[in-house]
């Protein structure tokens, strides 16, 4: 089966560059082309203006009206603030990447015929010559920022690299700096090498799926040619996220996975980043931590964010993005309240920030208050209140146990808030027509009157012929509406029954007749 009669795979694609050779610096790294196409190493501040992202606001927008504001709103969501565990995963992958390619130098006489004898070892019991590789774990609650971070960082380096001349001679290789997939949702190994070689064929326009993965090709039959691949075009990392999945995997499939991921560390130099929820931390097999342990590297607990600085800054940051009419300070109270009823996760921060801004304007209070934040919380995540529950008790055995947490689907929250808009806009229509129409018909008789602002209560025209009716409110509009009023009465019927708007069917049966 070709390759290019398959939907994408790919988690995520980045640029491809023509390789532009830096001096890296640090000595060991040197004469390396691999590693000197690589963008220089950043420094925390480069890092923070790399990786933030603060979407384009103007206090203006806050006048706009509701249905444009709701439009607006959704920018929030490509908000990104640089925190410290950012810093730390950005210094991680640079070290990593660079560590991962030190020993892999295709400029090194007989490196080719190494990358051979080091792909058949692949599965031998044998022991294999150890690489400088490294890999790690990323494990954290769902919403926390795990996808996105990885995803921002590994946009800081080019996907594909492509050399022609390196030293004056020439260099034709391809060059994957990062490739980043999402573990099959069963857990089968087998799915996983399919991702896999489709997600470089639309890199690279190869045919390695149809090469490789056709027929009934068995798992021991596809990864040593994963490996193989692998090694062809010098990956840099190959992260695979949502781990948690191989918890689903048939008997043994997870630790043959692993199993499989250590060898690539070990034995290719294949730098291997796992990334899942706190329920895989019961399939992370005991070999695995133990070759991770040797890295330098070491795991990384992803927790939700305290209440201190960070979050007093990451919260100030974030309430600039006001969309309603009446803007307020982040004060104490407010951080405190999106806190509470987020626990520090910021994925839900974010969006109930946002949902308290909608209800502010479906509501017509235009304002975001304490109660707006703690309602909005509590419409929106009550599918996560174990996880919030768990995370508030720290009590890291139940988060290991229970299901994900459950994303907000702003999506549907701002369908609803438009279609509420939507009714409202109708009905002042209609009753901006009835009010139309009942100053078309009225017109001949009140307004050509010497008394223009006095309404006759003697005649109103019906059909063909005249019709006597002696109203139980007369005077001016304003007067009849006032009247009506007192007796607790809309303008609408206060209207009728001065005999001024009459039922549309009334003409029409007359016409029948």
């Amino acid at each position: 089966m070709s390759s290019q009669h398959i939907p994408s795979l790919l988690v995520s694609k980045g640029r491809t560059e023509q390789a532009t050779y830096l001096d890296p610096i640090i000595p060991n790294y040197r004469g390396n082309p691999l590693i000197e196409a690589l963008p220089p190493i950043l420094t925390q501040d480069a890092a923070a203006e790399y990786l933030a992202f603060y979407p384009d606001y103007d206090k203006e927008h806050r006048s706009m009206p509701a249905y444009l504001r709701l439009h607006l709103i959704q920018n929030t969501l490509q908000f990104f603030a640089p925190l410290p565990i950012h810093f730390d995963l950005e210094q991680r992958f640079s070290r990593m990447i660079r560590l991962g390619y030190q020993a892999r130098n295709p400029s090194i006489i007989g490196f080719w015929e190494d990358v051979q004898s080091r792909v058949q070892s692949l599965g031998m019991t044998r022991q294999s010559p150890r690489s400088t590789a490294t890999g790690f774990t990323i494990i954290g609650i769902s919403g926390v920022g795990k996808t996105t971070s990885i995803e921002a960082i590994l946009s800081l380096y080019p996907q594909v690299i492509l050399h022609n001349h390196y030293r004056d001679r020439d260099f034709n290789f391809t060059q994957i700096v990062w490739l980043k997939l999402d573990c099959p949702f069963d857990g089968s190994i087998k799915g996983l090498c399919l991702n896999f070689f489709q997600a470089v064929d639309d890199l690279l326009g190869t045919r390695y799926y149809a090469n490789y993965a056709g027929g009934r090709k068995t798992v021991d039959e596809l990864l040593p040619r994963m490996a193989r691949v692998a090694s062809l075009h010098s990956i840099g990392v190959l992260v695979i996220d949502e781990i948690q999945h191989l918890s689903q995997a048939k008997s043994g499939g997870s630790s043959k996975m692993l199993n499989f991921f250590v060898q690539l560390i070990n034995t290719i130099g294949l730098p291997v980043v796992l990334v899942g929820t706190y329920k895989a931390i019961s399939v992370l097999s005991g070999e695995f931590r133990q070759t991770r342990r040797g890295t330098g590297q070491g795991d990384l607990v992803w927790d939700r964010m305290k209440n201190d600085d960070d979050w007093q800054w990451f919260v100030k940051c974030l309430w600039g993005y006001q969309y309603v009419k009446k803007q307020s300070r982040s004060t104490q109270e407010l951080r405190d309240a999106l806190y509470e009823v987020t626990q520090g996760i910021t994925d839900f921060a974010i969006k109930v920030y946002m949902l308290a801004q909608i209800r502010a304007i479906a509501s017509g209070e235009e304002v975001v208050t304490e109660q707006g934040i703690r309602s909005a919380a509590k419409e929106s995540l009550r599918m996560a209140y174990p996880i919030l529950q768990a995370l508030k008790n720290k009590d890291t055995r139940i988060l290991a146990s229970v299901e994900d947490a459950h994303p907000i689907n702003i999506d549907q929250f701002l369908q609803d808030v438009q279609n509420q808009l939507n009714k409202a806009e109708q009905q002042q229509a209609l009753a901006n027509t009835r009010t139309t129409n009942f100053n078309k018909q009225s017109s001949p008789v009140a307004l050509n009157s010497t008394e223009s602002q006095r309404v006759p209560t003697e005649t109103v025209k019906k059909g063909s012929g005249r019709r006597k009716k002696t109203a139980p409110l007369e005077g001016s509009l304003p007067e009849i509406a006032a009247s009506g009023e007192k007796q607790k009465l809309s303008a609408y019927e206060a209207l009728r029954q001065a005999g001024l708007i009459r039922p549309a069917t009334e003409y029409l049966l007359e016409e029948v007749s």
